[in-house]
């Protein structure tokens, strides 16, 4: 995706995943009029942003902030799901007590930090 916009002042290109271009115009438009000048994308992501556009009502800073908070939620949703299956997993009984496998663990607690950082940068995004 490649994005051209009129921050304040000066204009700036935007280019790289849908989801870094978003990321990166909320970061940088914080507190200014953002304008946009052109934008060329893939249409399945030219139709996401102008329905997320409309819905935010030509907001395009909350509408940048919609679509990266999306990405890492979707990613947020998908570790739990993860921890879930692996819990699961390690779970074994051993003479009427439960018990978990002490390897399967050392992962699930990898993810949980993951999942924190995912939430520091959910909570960035939000405007």
């Amino acid at each position: 995706m490649e994005l051209w916009v009129k921050i304040g002042d000066e204009k700036k290109k935007y280019q790289g995943s849908f989801q870094s271009v978003m990321e990166n115009l909320v970061k940088d438009g914080r507190g200014k009029e953002i304008q946009i000048l052109c934008m060329h994308a893939p249409p399945r992501e030219r139709r996401r942003f102008k329905r997320e556009l409309r819905w935010y009502d030509k907001d395009i800073l909350k509408t940048a902030s919609a679509i990266a908070r999306w990405f890492y939620l979707r990613e947020y949703r998908r570790i739990r799901r993860r921890i879930k299956e692996l819990k699961n997993r390690a779970k074994y009984i051993s003479k009427g007590e439960i018990a978990y496998n002490p390897k399967i663990m050392k992962e699930v607690e990898a993810l949980k930090e993951k999942l924190s950082e995912i939430e520091k940068k959910i909570e960035e995004l939000k405007v």
